[in-house]
């Protein structure tokens, strides 16, 4: 999809765009720099959600190709006021964000540690994260294990495994579950399920009775 018509950045005839900018800030409107921005931020959040950190980052790569020729503080304060606008307005929230994106990654069968890897790049706080995967969680009585098994299915692991698993193998996948950030424990105990049945009755043990 192409990007939306620019909004004219150039403010009245007798002054430079940075003067315009503090005339329209001086009136409590939008300074052209900050207009591009909020319009830029529309179109991106009309495509994908995000959090507080990447749409900084997107209208950051924004400024640097389009409003290089404005001072760079009035940009960065127009950024910011944009973010907290999108905020304010329900377009960007980092605690629905990081749901959306736990649950996503809980059912591709990311350990724990791997979505605060994930979502602390969205400079969000562990608080926060850890309270997204235990949502994510919700109905499961252990959502590491679920997790784990989910990731033995991908990847053919132990129980899932296509062939004998001889001790070489079992230690090769090992080293896959702690690359993926599950502790020993977890591991070994998906690794000792005798077969996929007994792996995907177990999956089906962890899902808690509702009501």
């Amino acid at each position: 999809m192409t990007e939306p018509t620019d909004i004219a950045d150039h403010g009245p005839h007798d002054g430079g765009p940075d003067d315009a900018s503090t005339d329209h800030e001086s009136r409590g409107e939008r300074g052209p720099a900050e207009r591009r921005m909020m319009n830029k931020a529309v179109h991106y959040l009309g495509r994908y959600t995000a959090s507080r950190q990447r749409l900084r980052e997107v209208l950051g790569r924004f400024a640097e190709r389009k409003l290089a020729e404005h001072d760079a503080d009035v940009v960065a304060a127009a950024r910011e006021r944009v973010i907290d606008d999108c905020v304010r307005l329900g377009y960007v929230d980092d605690a629905s964000f990081a749901l959306s994106q736990a649950r996503g990654k809980r059912r591709a069968g990311r350990s724990k540690l791997a979505i605060r890897r994930a979502l602390g790049v969205h400079a969000l706080d562990n608080t926060l994260i850890d309270q997204a995967v235990a949502d994510a969680d919700e109905g499961i009585s252990d959502g590491e294990l679920a997790a784990a098994l989910r990731h033995a299915a991908r990847r053919r692991l132990g129980p899932y495994a296509r062939n004998d698993v001889d001790q070489p193998t079992r230690q090769r996948h090992l080293a896959s579950f702690a690359r993926a950030g599950f502790s020993l424990v977890i591991a070994r105990q998906v690794m000792d399920l005798g077969s996929d049945d007994e792996a995907d009755t177990l999956a089906g043990d962890l899902r808690t009775p509702v009501g």
